[in-house]
């Protein structure tokens, strides 16, 4: 049963549920009809995950406007990531079965740009506070695209290649979407077989696009080199002399596997993994693209968790004057006490300045922290 997972938007006091709802596990925590009567119990099951099976999220709770823009003022990043989610995820299977064209890919894609440019610091926390299990393949493809956007931009390239990255970013993974998922959930090492179709995947999704008509050569190229390296250490073909845009896609996928959580271990602080790439790939062919990175996302990415000096516990939800005093909102105090409310500190201050980065499966809250970004939206 393929499931979507309700957030406060979907659900409210007072009105029948159209229909099943179960927890992560697939137990039946609401039966249809059911109504909830008091705020506490809303955030109480919030809290615990609400899922629906996909086609009833479909009929009932996805909104009805295409449009990633905000309307009446009004722009909730993780609602829209949602539904981009779900309609990725059904163009990216259409592909095998030449149900999708190339043109929704492209549509697809200028509506993803439409949403970076809505707000980027809201839609790449939006990412990384992305840990849900549905959908593993289609959200690592769209974070990926989205931050692949945001490098684009800033290196000033064309708006075509622009484009064709974003399409190559969303494409890329598309042959091993269903072992992206079995991943996810798997604590052992991969199998050979499962070996082998990771070294496979790029050709194979090179092949599926060719197959619907596909010739955009920035595309295809980027998607088929896009686990090659500088070093010739990468696959399939070992390149030692790559397509930049090829790199790029590396980089914001290397970013995003990392900082996102698998069975074998939880997601790593976005901060140690800019940290590691930079290492990693700070002197090479690919420096110009690491050093893009760190002046897109900052040393503390929006979406990401750090220590304060006082010893509260808050997430980053603005860049600040410098890349090591981003605006973070506290979450958790001293006492290791989640609190009530987000609380604004400005980490230039005294007494409330970074101690380094916190893992994000270590913060828990009671709340949807989704809203600091549409509260934001709305009071700038």
């Amino acid at each position: 049963m393929e499931t979507c997972r309700l957030n406060a938007n979907h659900v409210h006091i007072g009105v029948p549920l159209p229909g099943d709802v179960y927890d992560e596990h697939g137990q039946l925590l609401l039966s249809k009809g059911q109504i909830l009567n008091s705020q506490a119990q809303l955030d109480h099951l919030l809290e615990r995950g609400l899922y629906v099976e996909l086609r009833l999220f479909e009929a009932h709770f996805k909104p009805s406007a295409a449009s990633p823009l905000p309307v009446e003022n009004k722009f909730d990043p993780f609602l829209v990531r949602g539904t981009m989610k779900l309609s990725l995820n059904r163009l990216l299977r259409g592909i095998t079965d030449a149900s999708t064209s190339g043109a929704q890919i492209v549509e697809f894609a200028e509506h993803l740009e439409a949403y970076v440019h809505t707000d980027a610091e809201a839609a790449i926390a939006a990412c990384l506070l992305d840990q849900q299990e549905e959908s593993r393949g289609a959200a690592h493809s769209l974070s990926s695209a989205i931050l692949s956007a945001l490098l684009a931009k800033r290196l000033n390239w064309a708006k075509e290649r622009q484009r064709s990255l974003a399409c190559a970013a969303l494409t890329m993974n598309l042959s091993m979407m269903d072992l992206q998922q079995r991943l996810f959930r798997q604590a052992t090492p991969l199998t050979p077989v499962q070996l082998e179709q990771v070294h496979a995947h790029p050709e194979a999704a090179l092949a599926a696009l060719q197959q619907i008509g596909i010739t955009d050569p920035l595309w295809l190229k980027a998607v088929a080199q896009h686990h090659e390296a500088p070093s010739g250490k990468g696959y399939p073909q070992h390149l030692t002399e790559t397509l930049e845009d090829g790199q790029l896609l590396r980089i914001a996928d290397i970013f995003f596997a990392r900082a996102s959580a698998r069975a074998d271990r939880p997601p790593l602080p976005p901060a140690q993994v800019i940290r590691a790439l930079f290492v990693e790939e700070g002197q090479g062919a690919c420096a110009p693209l690491v050093a893009t990175l760190v002046k897109t996302l900052g040393l503390y990415p929006p979406g990401s968790f750090v220590k304060l000096a006082n010893s509260e516990v808050a997430v980053v939800f603005r860049s600040g004057a410098t890349p090591q005093t981003p605006v973070a909102a506290s979450v958790k105090t001293a006492s290791g006490m989640p609190t009530m409310q987000p609380v604004r500190r400005d980490t230039a201050r005294a007494g409330y300045t970074v101690a380094g980065a916190v893992a994000p499966g270590k913060v828990s809250v009671g709340y949807d922290l989704g809203k600091l970004w549409i509260t934001d939206a709305l009071n700038s």
